[in-house]
């Protein structure tokens, strides 16, 4: 995935998304911080979110999710959101 622009509002959703990690963390793993905010996002975040970066990305962490940070929920929710049909399978973490 492509990374992202650094910016004050990415920054301050970081700080809430990835909060056990630095923003400069963060910015090195697009795909955790979106995949979290995705997953756990306000509706108002999430609107940031997207007139800062786009949908592009979104898609991107969707054909190339890190396994375990989505619920069934958000996973269905997103592809439908973003028209990706079909869903495909949620992907889990291997132990």
């Amino acid at each position: 995935m492509k990374s992202l622009i650094p910016s004050k509002p990415l920054t301050e959703l970081m700080r809430r998304y990835v909060w056990w990690e630095s923003s400069e963390w963060a910015y090195a793993h697009p795909d955790i911080f979106l995949a979290n905010v995705m997953n756990l996002g306000s509706w108002d975040d999430i609107q940031a979110l997207r007139r800062n970066i786009g949908d592009e990305p979104l898609k991107a962490v969707l054909i190339h999710p890190p396994p375990g940070y989505f619920s069934y929920r958000s996973w269905d929710y997103w592809h439908v959101k973003l028209n990706m049909l079909p869903i495909p399978s949620l992907p889990s973490r291997k132990l």
